[in-house]
């Protein structure tokens, strides 16, 4: 109930704050928000995020990180910020989806090539004009000991942009916490109501740079 009832007040202020915000400080207003939303959220489950690695600075970076659970985006934007791409499937969910359109979060369909073409623009436009971007590029989560198959978008925008790519490993207590062939709901209450463990592990590794956007690709699946 705590969650639901933050989700709504923040919501709600967030919008009212915008609507006598600048437009130059909207983004601004809207990242310190979305900070604030996820710290509070990891308090109210009692989940502890143990951080390996630098924060960096307000610098733009593409982060690119690997996708465990559902829970990812809320625990890496709890202490980092950027603009994360999601699936458009988000925008639809109660709440949620409003919050996320709210916040600017790029929503992408998977299915449709176009968009995906129309995706990587929007990428680029952003980490041109400095904001950061958080990407999963394996699509979806994997269970997965290492890695998927990463695909290459992302990374042709952070080489045209001329932005380092950050890469983030999120990992949990045992593959027991991922979101493999579990229904949003059942995953929600499992890993964030009845855990046992409520450690979350998130590593940031040093920025990486390569003209060529498949070497970059590799170096940073790598790393990760």
């Amino acid at each position: 109930f705590l969650f639901f009832l933050l989700l709504v007040v923040s919501i709600l202020a967030l919008y009212l704050r915008l609507l006598v915000t600048p437009k130059n400080r909207k983004q601004e207003v809207k990242f310190r928000a979305r900070k604030t939303f996820c710290r509070r959220t990891n308090s109210i489950f009692g989940l502890h995020l143990s951080v390996v690695g630098h924060i960096p600075s307000d610098e733009c970076y593409l982060y690119v990180s690997n996708h465990r659970s559902f829970y990812d985006p809320v625990a890496f934007l709890s202490c980092l910020n950027a603009n994360p791409v999601s699936k458009a499937e988000v925008s639809r969910y109660p709440l949620i989806g409003w919050g996320a359109r709210l916040t600017e979060v790029l929503m992408l369909d998977r299915n449709a090539k176009e968009e995906r073409r129309r995706m990587k623009h929007r990428i680029y436009e952003n980490l041109r004009d400095g904001t950061s971007i958080l990407i999963y590029p394996e699509g979806t989560t994997s269970a997965l000991p290492l890695t998927d198959t990463f695909r290459k978008g992302a990374f042709e925008s952070a080489v045209k942009a001329g932005r380092a790519v950050i890469p983030v490993a999120m990992e949990y207590p045992d593959s027991s916490y991922y979101w493999i062939n579990r229904p949003l709901y059942d995953q929600f209450v499992y890993q964030v109501v009845y855990r046992a463990d409520r450690r979350i592990y998130l590593s940031i590794g040093q920025p990486i740079t390569d003209p060529d956007p498949l070497i970059l690709l590799e170096k940073t699946q790598n790393s990760i």
